[in-house]
């Protein structure tokens, strides 16, 4: 078999490489740079958590239905601002009337209209309270009618007249209604700002689409001139949208850092060890060419990656840098030992290409077993990275040395004379240490191995978004956490208290000399601004839809029922159409019938007593009157337009309307959605509404995709990566021909992978939906390393631990250190996500190369000492 692969590899040098480098050397170049012309005109980032579940998943079906037929799911936020509210009411009329008309906006909305409801007063009171008021209208003209007799003798002194009816008490008990919260305009609380709320009828998440929408919204603001209407005037925009936005750019600058840190960084540590410029052009130059080539095929086949999928590149390099090291140093020491180039490339491939091969295919096979995973955040990226593999491969095995043979075409370069020394890592490890430091790190093994068996019961998985790549070492207090969040509850508190002193402090100031007074800036961020216009409301609420417009009343009035009653602690405020109802049919009737006597004490009593105010105050009361029941119908068109269905399964609208809007509720949670914890607290108590109303709820809902996102990555990254440790078993098993010498390949991977998670524990590294991709390229550099060191031992035969030690163990030093500063490129990025990946593959390459050095030379020193001939290699001879 090994004469087979040799023979091979011979004809494919000497046939193919040798004669036509040059050739394959240019089009490889050509290649590279169509895949960079591919990766400009398609790169597409796709940020939405959808993306990485299963589209079968319910909580993806349910996000997709409510695309389907609400369209956007989040909102933008327009702020405009300027010292003058006049000047910002007749900019937003205008922006507005333009966002309308573009058919991409379904809702452009600034103007909360209460003539409606002004008029329709008296229908939104209890029958008790009308009633009440019955009595008092009664009561008091009757009095005025006793007091116009002029034979009537007023005993007591007559004070000054106020209203005719006391309203006061009646007014601030329906001052909280739905109706009445809404502001009239979205105006800040301090006046400088309005918000304009926009929803868009495409639903899409994915980087292009939401660029196109936003910069059209900002062109026409540009068009239109604000510094016109007043010269301190400013657009900005906020939101879920602009907040996608945001982390696109930061994602790019962050690839930006972790490109020049790798660059750099790999750069100056192959120089190093190489000694030479080509060096560094020969082990870079195919490895970008693959990753180019991978990103290429990637968005041919996807149109998209996701967040987690993109940053693919830094871990192809830390993977791919071993191929290229370890072939190289191949080479190098092929040419120390006199080979010249053509054969040295022959004899390197048929030892170390076969290692390099073999460890290729555990790795691909791992990430083609992601590539079967439901959750789609795994297999998209075990897809790429298998394709990735692939193409590193081909790039290391075609491209490599055919540079190589064109550089030295151009260039002649011997590394060394046979006989001098070799690569500086060579020159520090003395053959002797093997024998002498075998039993030391068979015991330094014992004590790592039993330290992480106490600390793996520390490893833990995050569910706290806003914690990812955050390190927490056992010594660090537990309590301090608590302590924390207890003074920032005491510091709110402070807050809200000197708040509202301030805020009686303004209003005095406002009633000494309301000439003169100037509101305060209070809200300064975008942030600030909008929420303060909205009072709160989120960009991206949980959705409830609904096929009956009866069962989303009757859902409604439970939800809020129970809201009202705390038991809804996660669910800020609820809205649904059927909140501007004034009550039920039945309930209007019954008021309708109060209302009706008040018409007929006025027509009984009249009004010739009374003087001008008071009758004014009647004709307006009878102007309130003049009321019928309502009907969603008759509810104002901006009251519709809030809970429009404009997607393109939009449920159609009923006779005499533009649109379908009685169907969604939006709820407003008041937690953390990306806190695990708490997102199951409010998925608990939407359940609970279903169970108090007896409907079946269907919930779009950021909670619900990023506990089902926890929830498959999992499960379903837990059985993944099981089935990808048989599958390289079952590989190495193959390629070796024997279990046992498949164990000694993997022992780097198996020992190395339990001292990781002890590390981890230790650390306070905890996994995470980011971090956990990285297990099966940790367990690909588990392999890699075992198999290299194990493949030159066979090829060199017995007694010659000390010489692969010298070999490999540098070549494996060398491409641990590589790899770890392909990843610490992730490491020194903003992006949380990144950082505990980045963590994690240090760890877990930090643990697999000194498993390598403690192991493998000492297991194989005790196998050839005591005979152990199924894994020992063949002595010679």
């Amino acid at each position: 078999m090994q004469e087979q692969v040799h023979q091979f590899v011979r004809v494919y040098m000497e046939r193919v490489v040798a004669r036509y480098y040059g050739i394959i050397s240019v089009l490889s170049l050509v290649v590279s740079a169509l895949a960079i012309w591919v990766i400009a005109t398609t790169w597409n980032i796709n940020s939405d958590f959808k993306a990485l579940l299963p589209q079968t998943a319910p909580a993806a079906l349910a996000m997709t239905e409510v695309a389907d037929r609400v369209g956007s799911g989040s909102a933008l936020f327009v702020v405009i601002d300027s010292p003058d509210q006049e000047a910002n009411l007749k900019f937003a009329e205008t922006f507005s009337t333009e966002l309308r008309s573009i058919p991409s906006v379904a809702l452009a909305h600034y103007h909360n209209d209460k003539t409606f409801f002004e008029k329709h007063q008296l229908l939104y009171m209890d029958v008790e309270d009308i009633k009440t008021l019955r009595e008092r209208i009664e009561a008091s003209i009757k009095q005025k009618k006793k007091e116009a007799n002029p034979l009537f003798v007023q005993l007591r002194k007559k004070k000054d007249e106020g209203p005719l009816v006391q309203t006061d008490d009646i007014e601030e008990k329906y001052s909280s209604q739905t109706q009445n919260t809404y502001k009239e305009y979205l105006i800040s609380d301090d006046g400088y700002s309005l918000t304009i709320v926009v929803r868009f009828v495409e639903s899409s998440t994915d980087l292009v689409a939401t660029n196109k929408l936003l910069d059209r919204v900002r062109e026409i603001a540009t068009e239109l001139k604000p510094t016109e209407y007043h010269p301190e005037m400013t657009v900005e925009l906020g939101g879920g949208l602009v907040n996608r936005q945001k982390e696109y750019t930061s994602i790019v600058s962050d690839i930006i850092t972790s490109a020049i840190f790798t660059i750099v960084g790999l750069f100056t540590v192959i120089a190093l060890y190489f000694r030479r410029f080509r060096g560094v052009i020969l082990v870079l130059g195919p490895l970008i060419m693959g990753i180019l080539w991978t990103l290429a095929a990637a968005f041919m086949l996807y149109g998209e990656l996701t967040t987690v999928t993109v940053f693919i590149f830094a871990i192809l390099l830390g993977l791919g840098i071993d191929f290229a090291v370890h072939l190289l140093a191949g080479y190098d020491h092929e040419r120390l030992d006199g080979h010249e180039p053509v054969e040295a490339l022959v004899h390197c491939f048929t030892g170390t290409g076969k290692a390099t091969v073999l460890g290729g295919l555990t790795t691909f096979a791992t990430f083609v077993v992601l590539s079967f995973a439901q959750f789609r955040g795994l297999s998209q990226f075990g897809t790429v990275a298998s394709m990735g593999i692939i193409f590193s491969l081909i790039a290391m095995l075609v491209v490599m040395p055919s540079l190589l043979l064109s550089l030295q075409k151009m260039k002649p370069y011997s590394p060394h004379q046979p006989g001098k020394e070799g690569p500086l890592l060579d020159r520090l490890i003395n053959e002797s240490m093997v024998q002498k430091w075998s039993r030391p790190a068979l015991i330094i093994a014992f004590f790592l191995s039993a330290f992480a068996v106490y600390e793996f019961k520390n490893v833990e998985f995050e569910e706290n978004f806003r914690k990812i790549g955050q390190i927490e070492p056992f010594w660090v207090d537990k309590d301090a956490e608590q302590r924390e969040a207890d003074l920032k509850a005491s510091e709110a508190a402070a807050k809200g208290l000197a708040r509202q002193v301030f805020v009686n402090a303004r209003q005095i100031r406002e009633s000494v000399d309301p000439e003169t007074f100037v509101m305060d800036r209070e809200q300064l961020s975008v942030g600030a601004k909008y929420s303060s216009a909205n009072q709160g409301q989120s960009s991206t609420p949980t959705i409830l839809l609904f096929d009956d417009a009866e069962k989303a009343s009757h859902v409604y009035g439970v939800m809020n029922q129970m809201h009202r009653d705390g038991k809804l602690e996660t669910v800020r405020s609820i809205a649904s159409v059927h909140a501007f109802l004034p009550g039920t049919s039945e309930e209007q009737a019954a008021r309708m019938e109060e209302i009706n006597k008040i018409k007929e004490v006025l027509d009984r009593e009249g009004t010739a007593f009374l003087n001008d105010e008071q009758k004014k105050t009647v004709e307006d009361l009878q102007k309130r009157l003049d009321v019928s029941p309502v009907s969603v119908k008759e509810l104002p068109d901006w009251t519709k337009r809030l809970f429009r269905e404009a997607g393109p399964a939009a449920k159609p609208a009923a006779e005499g309307e533009e649109f379908a809007y009685e169907y969604l509720i939006y709820v407003n949670e008041a937690i953390d959605h990306m806190k695990g914890e708490q997102a199951r607290q409010f998925l608990g108590e939407v359940a609970s509404v279903a169970e108090a109303s007896g409907q079946e709820l269907r919930i779009g809902s950021q909670s619900y995709i990023y506990t089902a996102m926890l929830d498959e990555i999992k499960t379903d990254g837990a059985r993944m990566m099981g089935i990808a440790l048989v599958v390289v078993v079952f590989i190495l098993t193959f390629g070796y021909r024997s279990p046992f010498r498949a164990a000694m390949a993997m022992l780097p991977l198996t020992i190395g992978g339990f001292w990781m998670f002890g590390a981890m524990g230790w650390f306070g590294i905890k996994l995470d939906f980011f971090n956990v991709v990285i297990i099966p390229v940790v367990i690909g550099i588990g392999v890699d390393d075992g198999i290299h060191f194990y493949q030159r031992y066979l090829d060199k035969g017995f007694g010659s631990i000390g010489a692969v030690f010298r070999q490999v163990g540098s070549a494996v030093a060398m491409t641990s250190v590589t790899s770890m500063i392909g990843f610490g490129g992730l490491a020194v990025t903003n992006y949380a996500g990144l950082q505990s990946i980045g963590y994690v593959a240090i760890t877990g390459i930090t643990c697999a190369l000194f498993s390598t050095l403690l192991l493998m030379p000492s297991i194989l020193w005790f196998a050839e000492k005591h005979g152990w001939t199924w894994i020992t290699a063949p002595k010679q001879g």
